[in-house]
């Protein structure tokens, strides 16, 4: 496996889970659930923010 494909496999997820987090935090209605909004965006700009990082720090090839 090439590192560009491990790159894709890991940065792909970890982007669509932290936007989803992040949505679902900010659209959080439930009652009673502040504590989990929190959470969910916390979690969420934790996700994007590695997901982005590992797209762009890894290394590539010259070409």
């Amino acid at each position: 496996m090439s590192n560009q494909v491990a790159r894709g496999l890991v940065m792909v997820p970890a982007v669509a889970l932290g936007g989803l987090f992040v949505a679902t935090g900010l659209f959080w209605v439930h009652e009673g659930g502040a504590g989990s909004r929190g959470l969910a965006i916390g979690l969420g700009l934790l996700l994007l923010a590695a997901g982005l990082l590992v797209g762009l720090l890894t290394p590539r090839r010259d070409a």
